[in-house]
């Protein structure tokens, strides 16, 4: 008998087992069913715009189904992109609770991050970035994201915290905006030994060097501001406009100057250069060839400033019609006083202001002088 029950002992685990993956499977079909059934109706509530019913019965479903992580990332961004803030982050920080692999985990952190930046509420963003910032896959999204809350609330001095980071990615921008919210940081002031440390560190940013050559200027270290402003130049012939007046300052030999305009105006069309070397010729007894230079460029590449510096000429030079010239050049300057002087190459924004950081898209050192047939 007892050998009987023994050899019954399989069949009675196998009956167990059978029925009990029964019962699991039931199970795993009522929960599928109830998931079917709170997903129609949270879509529901979507489409009678009651989207605060359509949330709460959506999260619900989190407990049940983490598979559908993508599909809430893309709810909540699609709240986020419409102003909905409260809303993206409820999600986030629903989805930001579950155990899930890192990656994803840390992906979550930072969208509840960009939450928590477009709602103002910096502190917050600022602490989930800071976590983020020594992760590989996120180290340079993060990064950005930190410096535009540094940006906003003018903490520049934070940025440098953050260098040896910036320093292990291969982002430009991120550099560029390092070393101008170095330059903005009034707290810690820097002098020329800093400045030029600056510089060689991130030579991708014209600001630094610029910054150091009119602090060098102003302490009449005429030979290295020249220096400096001529290292500006070459990686950025556009800005001649703002460097020349200052340049012309740290009183460079003839030999150094004239190339240097020469090359401006011939191989970068610069007008500025191109007036510069105009007055040059006629200071140094040559006026017939600094207005043959002007004809010349005029009908190269017309542009109303020449033009101006053409009529400013003949007032020298014919007395005569000095009346007529004049009211002319009178006309031609209200005429300049309008124009645009700086565009962001970036996203286009125009001012007659310069900024190291444009106002339009946020960007370091895309609004440059403005080219082209009334540029600079």
């Amino acid at each position: 008998m007892l050998e009987l029950l023994f050899l019954l002992l399989p069949v009675a685990a196998a009956y167990g087992w059978f029925f009990g993956r029964n019962s699991l499977r039931q199970e795993e079909l009522k929960n599928k069913a109830n998931v079917a059934k709170n997903l129609s109706s949270g879509l529901n509530f979507l489409l009678t715009d009651q989207e605060d019913k359509a949330i709460e019965q959506l999260l619900q479903l989190l407990d049940i189904e983490a598979a559908t992580i993508d599909t809430y990332l893309a709810l909540a961004n699609l709240f986020r992109r419409k102003g909905d803030w409260d809303k993206a982050i409820r999600i986030h920080e629903k989805l930001h609770q579950l155990k899930l692999p890192k990656a994803q985990a840390q992906q979550i952190q930072l969208e509840l991050a960009k939450d928590y930046f477009s709602a103002g509420l910096y502190d917050r963003a600022e602490s989930l970035l800071r976590k983020l910032v020594d992760s590989d896959p996120l180290q340079e999204t993060a990064l950005k994201q930190l410096f535009a809350i540094f940006v906003v609330t003018h903490d520049w001095h934070k940025a440098a915290d953050f260098a040896p980071q910036v320093d292990k990615t291969d982002s430009r921008s991120l550099r560029i905006a390092l070393a101008n919210m170095r330059c903005e940081d009034q707290k810690k002031p820097m002098d020329v030994m800093a400045l030029r440390i600056l510089a060689q560190k991130y030579p991708q940013a014209i600001r630094p060097r610029l910054q150091l050559a009119r602090k060098l200027l102003a302490e009449q270290s005429l030979a290295d501001a020249a220096v400096a402003y001529k290292s500006v130049l070459t990686q950025k012939p556009q800005w001649a406009a703002d460097i020349l007046p200052e340049l012309q300052r740290c009183q460079l030999p003839e030999d150094e100057w004239y190339p240097l305009l020469s090359q401006l105006v011939h191989k970068n069309k610069n007008i500025t250069a191109t007036i510069f070397m105009c007055d040059w010729l006629v200071q140094t007894g040559s006026p017939a060839a600094g207005e043959q230079l002007l004809l010349e460029k005029l009908q190269q590449q017309p542009n109303i400033r020449l033009f101006q510096r053409l009529l400013q000429i003949r007032q020298l030079n014919q007395p005569t019609q000095m009346e007529a010239l004049q009211a002319i050049d009178g006309l031609v300057r209200a005429y300049l006083d309008t124009k645009i002087l700086y565009s962001c190459r970036n996203c286009g924004f125009k001012t007659r202001q310069q900024y190291w950081l444009c106002p339009s898209c946020q960007q370091w050192e895309t609004v440059e002088p403005l080219g082209g047939i009334d540029g600079r």
